[in-house]
């Protein structure tokens, strides 16, 4: 039998179906095809983080659509941003000697890999959008649970969030395609407990949210501009927003706000809003805010984004700013190494 290279050609002749999502900074689809040239190494990963491509595959054989199972799989990248062939290799190997060459079930009935440097547990919040997603996807019914945060939102004065399971939310924010719970959403969000509020504004993070939903979470944090809590959840609700237009204005705000001048509001706009930082006056903003925080934030920071393809050259271009502030200059500076007084 030819010897397998991608993880791709492995689905492919194991005869299932599979769909793959880029888990990196929010769950966003990946074209198959796209996902062949990442693991070819042809195509710089997407949405690298920690200098790795994350990934969840969704996969079943297509004669039994009701068994599904899913990896979740990080590839080492270069400095390029493209994937490690020798990893990627090693991954396969450890694919193939547990599970064969054809997902033979007599050997492994959960097709589960043996713990690995190349696969990872997301976070509760992850799994339960993934679980959402996977759902919708492959037009399965949603849990259970979602009627639970339906009758939460609509009578939030008769229960108690903490009632709520994180399914439940996950589910519902995956249902927001559909007008009625959009419409619930919409009308009801500004009663409810705030916890319940971060907590959709954390699952929303993992969906395309149109411009009326963008509206509501702007106008939220403009209710309150001294809630730090409120402004991190709106930024990770914000992560996927169609608004463009009214989140690069959020942007300019916030970086103008003291919240939004904290580490913790730049590591945000870095790992959910790094598009934005095309546009000069918003990098420049960032970029000099960045370069007051401490050593470690600037470095980490700046190595991060400067892998991530959209914005590699304006991050480069840093660098090479004719006027720089004298802590910009430093920080550069420290960047590679060198005392710059």
């Amino acid at each position: 039998m030819s010897q397998i290279n991608t993880i791709s050609e492995f689905l492919l002749q194991a005869g299932t179906d599979y769909r793959v999502f880029d888990m990196a900074r929010g769950i966003r689809p990946l074209e198959s095809q796209a996902f062949l040239d990442v693991e070819n190494a042809t195509l710089p990963a997407p949405y690298p983080r920690q200098q790795h491509a994350w990934f969840g595959i969704l996969f079943f054989n297509k004669q039994m659509n009701n068994e599904h199972y899913i990896w979740f799989v990080k590839l080492p990248l270069d400095e390029q941003g493209l994937v490690i062939g020798a990893a990627r290799q090693q991954f396969l190997q450890i694919v193939v000697e547990a599970l064969g060459q054809t997902l033979d079930k007599q050997n492994n009935a959960n097709n589960q890999l043996p713990e690995n440097p190349f696969t990872f547990i997301p976070n509760q919040q992850q799994l339960a959008d993934f679980n959402s997603i996977a759902r919708v996807e492959l037009a399965l019914p949603l849990s259970e649970h979602l009627d639970l945060v339906e009758q939460y939102l609509t009578h939030p004065e008769r229960h108690d969030w903490r009632a709520v399971p994180l399914q439940g939310i996950a589910d519902f924010t995956a249902s927001l395609q559909h007008s009625e719970p959009k419409n619930l959403l919409l009308k009801q969000f500004l009663t409810l407990a705030p916890e319940m509020q971060y907590a959709l504004c954390a699952s929303l993070e993992n969906h395309k949210i149109d411009e009326d939903i963008s509206a509501l979470l702007i106008n939220w944090y403009h209710q309150d501009l001294e809630d730090e809590q409120r402004l991190h959840s709106v930024l990770r609700g914000l992560c996927q927003s169609q608004a463009k237009t009214a989140v690069n204005s959020l942007l300019s705000s916030v970086l103008n706000c003291a919240n939004g001048q904290t580490s913790a509001a730049l590591m945000l706009i870095a790992a959910r809003h790094w598009q934005y930082l095309k546009e000069l006056s918003i990098l420049t903003l960032y970029a000099e805010l960045l370069a007051s925080c401490e050593e470690d934030t600037f470095i980490g920071l700046y190595s991060d984004l400067v892998q991530i393809p959209e914005i590699r050259e304006v991050m480069l271009g840093v660098l090479r700013w004719p006027e720089k502030s004298p802590q910009l200059t430093q920080a550069i500076g420290q960047l590679f190494g060198q005392n710059t007084p």
